[in-house]
């Protein structure tokens, strides 16, 4: 893992980051925590770090407030987010994750689970870092890695990091049926354990909220595939 990759940490109340900042640095990754929420969108644009993991709950500016602002300066394409919160109901997770959140944890966070999380995480931004455009000739669609956006039909749709690794898994092997367990292993790098169904779900939803339905095809109690018939 590169010695260069920085985790930014934005602490909050009941924050468990004074304990994951050691382990985040025992895995070779530089820290940067602030507890100001107004200086984090500054703080991104300056450190362009690979990873910013927030608590939920901040003083001034809360995580979805910042995800919004971060989305409309351009600033999630080249990070993951992460958010941490000790709600445990389900619409506080789902919300997370609709605001444009990769991943949500409970606190506290069980120290093997976070080091397993924020491994697949850095794994997943060495993936697409410097990755080329690809296209998908006589789909009308074009896949470009290196700005996250899905092109059709002379429209440009913006993605989030997950739901762009998504799409472009299922586009990989069109109309190969991908099960939720596959697409836990090949985009979060995760045992089938650590990543919930739910949050696959809510980024299969995003995505046909963004881009149209006739892209992904669900197979009930199977998965999801790329339909290339598509279809409206």
């Amino acid at each position: 893992m590169s010695s260069f990759a920085e985790v930014v940490c934005v602490m909050g109340k009941n924050s468990q980051f004074s304990q994951l900042s050691k382990l985040i640095e025992s895995e070779h990754l530089k820290v940067h925590c602030i507890d100001n929420s107004d200086e984090v969108i500054s703080i991104i644009q300056q450190r362009k770090p690979a990873l910013v993991m927030m608590d939920l709950l901040l003083e001034g500016k809360d995580a979805i407030d910042l995800l919004k602002e971060m989305e409309l300066k351009g600033l999630r394409r080249f990070c993951s987010v992460v958010i941490l919160s000790d709600r445990r109901e389900n619409y506080v997770e789902i919300t997370a994750l609709n605001s444009g959140a990769d991943d949500f944890l409970v606190k506290p966070v069980n120290k093997r689970v976070f080091v397993s999380r924020l491994r697949a995480w850095m794994r997943s931004h060495a993936t697409l870092r410097g990755a080329i455009s690809i296209a998908k000739n006589g789909e009308e669609i074009v896949l470009d890695r290196d700005r996250y956006t899905l092109i059709t039909k002379g429209e440009e749709y913006l993605l989030q990091r997950k739901e762009f690794e998504i799409i472009s898994l299922l586009a990989s092997k069109p109309k190969k049926v991908f099960s939720r367990d596959e697409i836990k292993e090949l985009v979060w790098g995760e045992p089938n354990h650590l990543v919930r169904n739910r949050t696959i779900d809510v980024h299969i939803r995003n995505l046909r909220v963004k881009i149209g339905r006739r892209y992904i095809k669900t197979y009930k109690g199977v998965g999801y595939s790329f339909d290339t018939s598509l279809s409206n």
